[in-house]
C-alpha cells in the first residue's frame, strides 16, 4: 500500500487538472497514488486523465457514470483509495514541490497520528500570492502531537478538505463521508478535527489554493449558498451526539454567525434579489443553534450581533452606510483620477452618443464583424461572413475595417471605421460580435448581445494569462490585445502596468458567449490562458473550410493568381515574429538561400501581419526572384499554391497539415525563444517534419529533396493525428447554425 493516495476530483476543470496531478507526480516523493475521479466532466477534463493515467502507473482514472458533486466525488476518491493516509487536491489547485516528503516526515516522526493539518496559500492570475494566516497557529501547534478539540483555534482554521492529510483507518473508522450540496466540507471537517486524539501540525504551504477569475462555484451567485445552513445544522447534531464541550459550542457557533455575514455581503454569492431571504434564513439558523451553545451571546463582529438581534432592514442599512464610509475615505486620496476620468469622457463625443445609442432597442439581425483591431479582411471572421448569405441570409453584417483596408470588402459591404461615430453606434445596436482578437475597452456589452470569439490560430507560444509566468511577459504582445509599438519597436512596460493591461484583457474576455476551438489541445490551452465564462464550440476553424474542401482546380487557380507556372516547386515561407526590439521574422538572408537553390524552387514569402517588409524582400520582389505572399489579404492561397512550408513557430503549420504536404521548421534560436518567449510544447521534440536550424541545413533539405522523405510523411501523420482532428470543412456552417440562428 501506498502511503499516500491523493484524490482529484475533477469537473470542469480542462484548463488545470493537468497542473494539479502532475504537481503530485513531479514531487520528490515516490510512496503515493493519485486516485483521478472524472465527475461527468462536460468538457475534455476525463480525456486528459485517460492520458496522464496511461502515461503514469501511479495514476488511477474513475469515470463516474453520472455528476454527483465534488462531495459524491471526493468519497468514490476514497473508496477507491489504498493508502495510509487520504490527501484531497481540487483539480484547479496544486501542492508545492517537496510537500509530500515533509508531510511523510512529519507524520513518521509523531507515530503517524489521526490528522496534519498544514498551510495553504491563495494564488491569484497575475501572481499575487497570501499565505493563509494560520502559519503564527501551525507554528504554536509544531512542537508534538494535540488533540484538536482542545486547541478551539485550530477550528478558526479555513474548512476544506484540502488542508489537511487523514488517516485512512481513521476516517473509516468514523464512516465519515462528505454530503451533498455547496459547503460539504464543513462537517466533514469538523467532524475529524473534534474526533481525532492525536494531530500534528506542519507550518508550510502545502497547498496553492488557485483564486479563479471565473468558475469558481463558490464565486457564483446562486441558490445553491442556501445548502451553507443545512450543513452548520449537520455540525451541530454532530456536536450534539458526541457531546462536545460547551466552549467549544460557543466557539464554532461565532465562526458561524460570522460566515453568514460573509456569504450574505457577498454579491457574487448572494443575488441582490435573494439577499434578504438569505438573511432571515441565516438569523432562525442562529437562533436555533444559540440553545447548543449557552453562553454565546454575543458574535465577534457589529454585523453578526446584528444578523442575529435584528431585521434585514438595519442590518442592510449599517452595511450600506459603512462601505460608502470605506469608499469615501479610498477616494480621498486619489479624487483628482476620477476628476480626470470624468473630464476624458465628457470630452469623448463617440462616448457620449454610445451611451445614447444603447437606450436604443437591439438589431436583432445586425452581425458585427471584425478581424485584428479593424485592421483587415481575414481569418476566421471572414470565413463565416462568407458563408453567412447562404447559411442565414436573413441577417446584415457590417464591418469594423479602417478606411485604408475597407477597400478589401466585397463591393456593398457596410463597414464602419474604428473609434468613429458610427462605430459606436454599431456596438450599441448590434446582436451578435464576431472577431478573432478583442474589441476595444470601451465597448460595452448589453445584455442580449452575442459574442463569439475565432481565435486565430493554435497556440505553441504561451498566451493570456500564460504569459505572465515567462521571461518576456513584461514586454510579450497577447494576441488578444493590440500590439503597441513606437518607432517599430514594441514599447516594454513596467510590471505594474503589465498586470493592469492582462487584468483588462480578462474585462474584454469575459465578454465572451462562445469561443471556436480547431483541436482538444487548444482547447486544453486557450482555456488556462483566458480563464472565464464562456463555451467551447469544438468545431475546426472556418477559416480552414477552404483547405479541406480544395480541390485540384483552386490549387491551379491559387497557383495562377500567384503567378506560379505548373512546373515550378513553390515553397511557402511564413515565419511568426519576434517580441525581443529590434529582431524581425525573416530569419533566413532569402538572396543567400536562393542563390543556392535550385531554378525551378520558388519563395513564396508571407511575412508576419504586424512586421512591415525588408528591404531585401522589397528587392527581390522587384526583381520577380520571389512571390508576394503578404499581398493577398487571405493567406490561403498561398497554403494552395505551395508545395511545402518553411516556417518557425508561426501558428501555420497547423493549418497547412491539414493539406498533408510537407512542412520543414526552421528554428535557428529556439532554445532563445522558448527561455524568453515560452512555448506550451517542444516542437523540436514532436516536429510536422524535418527541422533545419541553420541555413546550410535548410538549403540541404531542399536540394537534396529529403523534406518530403518517408521520415517526413511519419512525422507529420503524427503530428496531424494531435492538431488536425477537427476540421471537416463545415466549420463555419456549423458555427453559423449554433450560434447565430441557433432555432
Amino acid at each position: 500500500m501506498p502511503l499516500f493516495s491523493v484524490v482529484v476530483p475533477a469537473y470542469g476543470v480542462q484548463a488545470f487538472i493537468r497542473e494539479a496531478i502532475e504537481s503530485v507526480l513531479n514531487q520528490d516523493f515516490v510512496d503515493f497514488e493519485v486516485i483521478a475521479v472524472d465527475d461527468k466532466s462536460p468538457d475534455r477534463s476525463g480525456d486528459i486523465i485517460d492520458e496522464l493515467a496511461e502515461r503514469d502507473p501511479r495514476v488511477t482514472a474513475l469515470h463516474l457514470p453520472v455528476n454527483v458533486g465534488l462531495g459524491g466525488a471526493r468519497n468514490a476518491g476514497m473508496d477507491a483509495a489504498r493508502g495510509d493516509y487520504l490527501i484531497f487536491l481540487d483539480g484547479d489547485d496544486t501542492l508545492t514541490p517537496g510537500s509530500l516528503s515533509s508531510i511523510a516526515d512529519r507524520l513518521a516522526a509523531q507515530h503517524l497520528p489521526d490528522l496534519c493539518l498544514y498551510n495553504y496559500a491563495r494564488t491569484w492570475w497575475d501572481g499575487r500570492v497570501a499565505v493563509s494566516s494560520g502559519d503564527e497557529l501551525l507554528a504554536s501547534l509544531s512542537v508534538g502531537t494535540f488533540a484538536p478539540r482542545d486547541h478551539y483555534r485550530t477550528f478558526n482554521l479555513l474548512p476544506i478538505a484540502c488542508n489537511k492529510a487523514y488517516r485512512r483507518a481513521f476516517v473509516n473508522s468514523l464512516e465519515a463521508r462528505f454530503g451533498e450540496g455547496f459547503y460539504e466540507d464543513i462537517p466533514f471537517t469538523y467532524r475529524l478535527l473534534l474526533q481525532a486524539k492525536s494531530a500534528v501540525a506542519l507550518n508550510q504551504v502545502v497547498l496553492d489554493y488557485r483564486q479563479r477569475h471565473a468558475g469558481s462555484i463558490l464565486r457564483t451567485p446562486s441558490p445553491r449558498h442556501f445548502d451553507v445552513f443545512m450543513q452548520y445544522d449537520r455540525v451541530f447534531e454532530e456536536f450534539e451526539r458526541a457531546n462536545a464541550p460547551t466552549g467549544l459550542r460557543r466557539h464554532v457557533y461565532d465562526i458561524m454567525i460570522n460566515h453568514f455575514v460573509t456569504i450574505v455581503r457577498r454579491p457574487d454569492r448572494v443575488a441582490a434579489s435573494d439577499r434578504r431571504r438569505f438573511f432571515e434564513q441565516a438569523a432562525q439558523t442562529a437562533r436555533r443553534h444559540q440553545q447548543q451553545a449557552p453562553g454565546s451571546n454575543r458574535a465577534s463582529a457589529i454585523r453578526g450581533r446584528l444578523l442575529r438581534d435584528h431585521s434585514y432592514t438595519v442590518f442592510a442599512a449599517y452595511d450600506r452606510s459603512d462601505r460608502m464610509r470605506t469608499r469615501a475615505r479610498r477616494l480621498a486620496g486619489m479624487a483628482y483620477w476620477p476628476t480626470r476620468r470624468t473630464v476624458r469622457r465628457v470630452r469623448s463625443a463617440g462616448r457620449l452618443l454610445y451611451r445614447l445609442a444603447r437606450a436604443a432597442p437591439i438589431d436583432q439581425g445586425l452581425v458585427v464583424f471584425s478581424e485584428y483591431w479593424g485592421t483587415g479582411f481575414g481569418c476566421n471572421p471572414r470565413a463565416i461572413f462568407e458563408r453567412l448569405p447562404e447559411v442565414a441570409p436573413e441577417l446584415k453584417a457590417v464591418w469594423i475595417i479602417s478606411k485604408e483596408r475597407a477597400a478589401l470588402l466585397p463591393p456593398g459591404t457596410p463597414w464602419v471605421a474604428p473609434q468613429s461615430l458610427r462605430q459606436w453606434i454599431v456596438f450599441a445596436r448590434g446582436h451578435y460580435f464576431v472577431n478573432n482578437v478583442n474589441f476595444p475597452g470601451g465597448y460595452v456589452k448589453r445584455p442580449g448581445q452575442v459574442h463569439l470569439q475565432t481565435m486565430h490560430g493554435t497556440p505553441l507560444k504561451l498566451c493570456g494569462l500564460d504569459v505572465l509566468s515567462s521571461a518576456v511577459a513584461s514586454g510579450a504582445v497577447d494576441p488578444m490585445r493590440q500590439p503597441s509599438r513606437s518607432g517599430g519597436r514594441v514599447v516594454t512596460p513596467g510590471r505594474t502596468q503589465v498586470v493592469r493591461e492582462f487584468a483588462d484583457l480578462l474585462r474584454r474576455s469575459d465578454r465572451w458567449d462562445f469561443a471556436v476551438s480547431s483541436n482538444a489541445y487548444s482547447t486544453e490551452m486557450w482555456s488556462h490562458a483566458y480563464p472565464c465564462s464562456y463555451q467551447w464550440l469544438e468545431m475546426g476553424y472556418p477559416r480552414n473550410d477552404a483547405l479541406v474542401n480544395a480541390t485540384a482546380a483552386d490549387v491551379f487557380s491559387a497557383r495562377e493568381r500567384l503567378g506560379i507556372v505548373p512546373s515550378a516547386v513553390a515553397m511557402l515561407y511564413a515565419p511568426t515574429f519576434r517580441e525581443a526590439p529590434g529582431d524581425v521574422s525573416l530569419r533566413i538572408g532569402l538572396r543567400r538561400v536562393l542563390d543556392r537553390l535550385p531554378p525551378e524552387v520558388v519563395l513564396i514569402v508571407r511575412a508576419h501581419h504586424t512586421v512591415a517588409s525588408s528591404k531585401e524582400m522589397s528587392e527581390l520582389i522587384d526583381e520577380g526572384r520571389i512571390v508576394d505572399g503578404s499581398g493577398p489579404s487571405s493567406i490561403v492561397p498561398c497554403y494552395l499554391a505551395a508545395d511545402a512550408l518553411i516556417t518557425d513557430y508561426s501558428s501555420v503549420m497547423f493549418d497547412y497539415a491539414l493539406l498533408d504536404r510537407p512542412i520543414v521548421i526552421y528554428a535557428d534560436d529556439w532554445r532563445t525563444y522558448r527561455q524568453t518567449r515560452g512555448t506550451y510544447f517542444d516542437l523540436l521534440e514532436q516536429p510536422p517534419g524535418h527541422v533545419a536550424v541553420n541555413e546550410d541545413q535548410l538549403v540541404s533539405l531542399i536540394v537534396t529533396g529529403a523534406y518530403r522523405s518517408a521520415e517526413s510523411t511519419r512525422l507529420r501523420a503524427q503530428f496531424r493525428a494531435r492538431f488536425c482532428t477537427l476540421d471537416d470543412g463545415r466549420a463555419a456552417e456549423s458555427i453559423i447554425r449554433r450560434v447565430l440562428v441557433p432555432d
